[in-house]
């Protein structure tokens, strides 16, 4: 079969094809023909690339999982002003934060309050001063860190100190 037919027995668009055909996902075969060159399929080929494509896309479930949060806003405005629609709602979108937030090695992700040391971002996050306050801290030498790698680590307790110490100077 033609690349034409081939993206019609996919579901997918001939450029779509052409990008599978490039990253060598798919196989095809060149024949030549009387305007040039075209690539043919065989029906086994393309009945194999779509099963192995219908069972990698049954593993995702981060689209599951935006589903469920597209539904259940319309399922809790339709209860509006329920409890349950707002509790169905604040949970939906609770589980597809933590989902998004999971790293990719299966790893639980850790809260920042739980976390032993912090990046200068979550620092601010989790005080409420601005991350350029927190660097100048630490090029001062008032708030205590720990360069590692390219970064600077600091813990919850030192930015507490910190945080402290400013607060009672503005004072």
């Amino acid at each position: 079969m033609n690349k034409e037919q081939a993206a019609a027995a996919l579901g997918i668009t001939v450029r779509t094809l052409q990008r599978h055909m490039a990253a060598h996902r798919i196989g095809f075969a060149m024949r030549k023909t009387a305007t040039g060159e075209e690539a043919t399929f065989q029906a086994e080929e393309v009945a194999r690339f779509k099963a192995q494509r219908d069972a990698l896309t049954e593993t995702v479930t981060p689209a599951a999982n935006v589903l469920e949060v597209v539904r259940a806003p319309s399922q809790a405005l339709e209860r509006a002003g329920s409890e349950q629609g707002i509790s169905m709602l604040a949970s939906v979108l609770a589980d597809a934060l933590r989902a998004a937030q999971a790293p990719a090695d299966g790893t639980p992700p850790v809260p920042l309050r739980d976390k032993m040391t912090l990046s200068f971002r979550e620092a601010a996050h989790l005080s409420g001063v601005p991350e350029s306050h927190l660097r100048e801290g630490y090029a001062r030498g008032i708030l205590r860190g720990a360069k590692i790698g390219r970064g600077v680590r600091v813990t919850p307790d030192d930015v507490r100190k910190y945080v402290e110490q400013r607060m009672k100077g503005k004072k």
